[in-house]
């Protein structure tokens, strides 16, 4: 696979990370940014510096629903507003339950769902340093299950789904950028 010739087939569009928490798609993004040398950009750290807080401070001060509305508005201008022909955007879990952000990304890029099974994503938050505002409500296996259940429905609509598995970082980088060639391949032919 190589990285300069996809580069160049992927013109001006853009690429999108989603998935529920703890699929990688921060670590996937930034890897995939290096390999392509694209800008990349993570909704949440945007969010945060929009906001002047972190995320689990403005959902416990506001709750999930003002948090969703806040996101939409930072995340859509940040992609209409940047002036980079290409980039990568990791979306945090929720983001892309929005109609609207969902509508855009379809218009100007490539949306990745990284599909994690319950057990790894469990393991990961169950061992992760970061602080996750829904963990608070979805604070056992059965309850993520749920809830990822009911997300699954808006992730099955991105472009791609790749399955995470447990593998080096650089190999599943490898995996996404061969499936986005045979996308662009099909998609331009």
């Amino acid at each position: 696979m190589n990285e300069i010739s996809l580069y160049k087939k992927l013109k001006s569009r853009k690429l999108f990370l989603v998935g529920f928490m703890a699929t990688g798609k921060t670590t996937i993004g930034k890897r995939l940014s290096s390999k392509l040398n694209l800008p990349f950009f993570d909704s949440d750290k945007e969010i945060e510096l929009a906001l002047g807080c972190s995320i689990n401070e403005y959902f416990r001060t506001n709750g999930e629903s003002k948090f969703r509305a806040v996101e939409e508005k930072v995340i859509i201008e940040k992609i209409k507003n940047n002036k980079e022909n290409n980039f990568i955007m990791s979306l945090g879990g929720g983001a892309y339950l929005s109609h609207n952000i969902r509508e855009l990304i379809s218009l100007i890029g490539i949306s990745i769902w990284l599909n994690g099974n319950i057990n790894i994503v469990y393991n990961r938050l169950k061992n992760s340093k970061n602080e996750r505002p829904l963990m608070v409500t979805y604070n056992t296996k059965e309850k993520l299950e749920k809830l990822l259940k009911k997300r699954r429905l808006y992730y099955e609509k991105a472009d791609l789904k790749v399955n995470i598995i447990n593998t080096s970082k650089d190999k599943m980088s490898n995996i996404i950028l061969n499936q986005i060639e045979e996308f662009i391949s099909i998609k331009d032919d």
